[in-house]
């Protein structure tokens, strides 16, 4: 009897979809499912600037397409009710929105704000926004880029934040502008520090925030200062809701300006190391369980005929009916499966026969260089009549000193070489994360991985081994 290639290859296809999933990797700037565009305008300047805002927004899934929202966050206003514009974006595909306030929410002028995008799977955003006076051409505008920043970045109550480049009123001659977005929903109230080169306390202000509400300001409007690299630390006083803090520095001579981030959170790196360690848990127990699958299901012929050089000699049990065999895998794992064959009213027999065996109990553990694991699992359907088994059953495993546990359930293979599983799910819960692969039959399985409680969807090609989400 030959094993399908799938499910032999399925431990290596697993393992890549889980890391490829939990890491969550970061292309050009920040992806994510709930990002924000700080700084967004369609709107009049000093002199004869007009203010335009372009918009590139990237589905970076090479097989899915994504749902996605635009809603924009009015400068100066609450927004619990905000224009909201929602549209699908293929996979792969890039969509450009020129002059952005007015091409997706009708604004001719005199709007500026934040535009919040969430989708159904991860998205890159980045908006330039450009002073085109009336008769320039576009090769001839400045401006500057913002890149979307995921709103779980936002500071609440007890965080703060850092802005630098605070130079207005001295020697250079810039002008420097600070903006806030709450993204919660809820109210908050900010205090903006100006602190000067050398760290010393100048200037300070308060300043409350509405739900979903944006803001900006110059810097003046804390009080009459000059400073040359300067600072803004912006605390979060009081209030439910978060915001996200951003700045722009600008040229008065040429009005050539520059985007200005807020400091992150030095926790979101350890958040994204402890995802990091979930990452390799989820996947080193989901390359376990399908592996698991994979050796039990080929003692069906090795018991039944020559045995593999790789698997020593296995040992009987009459009266539990469980043969044992030691295993030592190319990957270097090791351990012992129990394998116990079933006929069709459930009672034990010595050997692998496909006339009469119809289930195999396959039970026991294995180890390796990044930890263990032990499984207890059904495989049914196994008799010559039958064109696919099902596959039931749990286990735990510890990777890397973390540990977890999963379920394999119903999950059904074909006999047929080169076949896809039908049906089915492998569900691994690790660290707090819970990561589902699900099997339909064709080339690309789906599933999910919440963590946080936030779900991210994501596909894995069969074939290749490549995830999108």
């Amino acid at each position: 009897m030959s094993f399908p290639k799938l499910v032999r290859a399925l431990s290596v296809v697993a393992a890549t979809a889980v890391t490829a999933v939990v890491a969550a990797p970061l292309h050009a700037g920040f992806t994510g499912t709930d990002v924000v565009i700080t700084a967004t305008a369609r709107t009049a300047g000093a002199g004869t600037s007009q203010f335009y805002s372009t918009l590139l927004v990237t589905n970076v899934s090479t097989s899915t397409p994504v749902d996605v929202d635009y809603r924009f966050l009015r400068l100066g206003q609450p927004n619990p009710s905000p224009a909201s514009v929602k549209e699908t974006l293929a996979a792969g595909e890039t969509r450009r929105y020129d002059n952005v306030l007015k091409t997706l929410f009708g604004f001719d002028s005199g709007a500026a704000g934040a535009i919040r995008i969430t989708a159904s799977g991860r998205v890159l955003a980045v908006s330039r926004t450009f002073d085109q006076p009336p008769g320039s051409d576009i090769k001839d505008v400045k401006g500057l880029f913002f890149g979307a920043v995921p709103a779980s970045f936002a500071v609440g109550k007890g965080d703060g934040t850092i802005l630098q480049g605070i130079s207005q009123g001295g020697s250079e001659d810039y002008r420097y502008n600070f903006g806030m977005v709450e993204v919660t929903g809820q109210a908050v109230t900010a205090r903006v520090t100006l602190r000067g080169a050398g760290g010393a306390l100048l200037l300070t202000k308060d300043y409350p925030l509405g739900p979903y509400e944006a803001l900006q300001r110059n810097v003046s409007d804390l009080g009459a200062v000059a400073t040359t690299n300067g600072r803004l630390d912006v605390s979060i006083l009081d209030g439910a809701g978060k915001a996200l803090v951003y700045g722009t520095q600008i040229a008065n001579g040429s009005q050539d300006s520059a985007g200005v981030e807020m400091s992150f959170k030095d926790g979101l790196l350890a958040e994204n190391a402890a995802e990091a360690a979930i990452e390799s848990t989820a996947a080193g127990i989901t390359a376990s369980a399908t592996a698991v699958i994979a050796v039990s299901y080929d003692q069906t012929s090795r018991l039944a005929s020559q045995r593999a050089p790789q698997v020593e000699a296995p040992t009987y049990d009459p009266g539990s009916g469980y043969w044992t065999v030691t295993v030592n895998l190319p990957t270097g794992q090791s351990g012992q499966i129990q394998v116990k064959f079933l006929d069709a009213t459930g009672q034990p027999q010595k050997f692998y026969n496909p006339l009469t065996t119809r289930s195999m109990a396959s039970r026991g553990s294995l180890s390796g260089t990044a930890g263990d694991v032990a499984f207890d699992l059904t495989l049914s359907g196994l008799g010559s009549t039958s064109s696919s088994f099902i596959v039931n059953g749990s286990g735990s495993a510890t990777i890397q000193g973390v540990s977890g546990t999963f379920q394999v359930s119903n999950v059904s293979v074909p006999k047929s070489p080169g076949a896809y599983p039908t049906s089915g799910t492998i569900t691994v819960v690790a660290s707090g994360s819970t990561v589902t692969v699900t099997f339909n039959g064709t080339r690309y399985a789906t599933g999910t991985y919440t963590y946080r409680g936030i779900t991210v969807p994501f596909t894995i090609d069969l074939d290749t081994g490549e995830v999108t989400h």
